[in-house]
């Protein structure tokens, strides 16, 4: 399983052939990207994620096209945006007819910190062959004040609670490339301080 970053990448397309297997990283890009998977047991893993914050917009758009048998492919989305900040995200998963036996899934997360933030999820689904397992989940929510009110009956300060909350927002995400990735123990602290810094409360 290899690493890429394509946060400032200029490609849009990316081709995995036969047994190639790729976790995808990007930070507020914004575009139409394309993962073609031509080669049996191909496999993308994408991991995007947005801070939005004052009046900025990001607007991504990922297709996954399985071509081959045996292929998968997963993306999860993760949004933090505050302030009058827009994060829109539009997913296609196309499952061609010989690509039996795939695997694809479509996740995006959003919390949002503003009442004036906003966040658009629009997932479709495109499958043309049997035997194959495909998904999209897409929620939206602000912090969770039972979770802040819990955590300042203990002592914490309320600024501190927030911050402990968003970077349990990101967790999981962390232990999904974790897995993916069990040699790269350093991939995790690298992503948790550059959010962590991205992140104003």
């Amino acid at each position: 399983m290899h690493w890429k970053d394509i946060t400032t990448d200029r490609e849009t397309t990316y081709t995995l052939t036969e047994n190639e297997q790729c976790v995808f990283f990007l930070f507020n890009r914004s575009g139409n990207l394309t993962f073609e998977l031509t080669g049996r047991n191909a496999e993308a893993h994408i991991f995007a994620f947005f801070v939005g914050k004052k009046e900025c917009k990001h607007t991504l758009t990922i297709i996954q096209n399985h071509r081959a048998p045996k292929t998968i492919s997963h993306t999860l989305i993760k949004s933090v945006v505050s302030d009058a900040s827009v994060c829109m995200y539009d997913g296609t998963l196309f499952i061609d007819t010989n690509a039996l036996g795939s695997d694809a899934s479509q996740e995006s997360r959003a919390l949002l910190l503003s009442s004036d933030a906003t966040v658009s999820m629009k997932p479709t689904l495109e499958i043309l062959a049997d035997d194959v397992q495909c998904s999209h989940k897409a929620t939206a929510s602000p912090l969770d004040r039972e979770a802040l009110f819990f955590a300042e009956s203990r002592g914490i300060s309320p600024k501190k609670a927030e911050k402990l909350l968003i970077s349990g927002f990101w967790n999981d995400a962390f232990e999904k490339i974790a897995l993916l990735l069990p040699k790269e123990e350093k991939i995790k602290e690298r992503l948790l301080s550059l959010l962590s810094h991205k992140t104003i409360l």
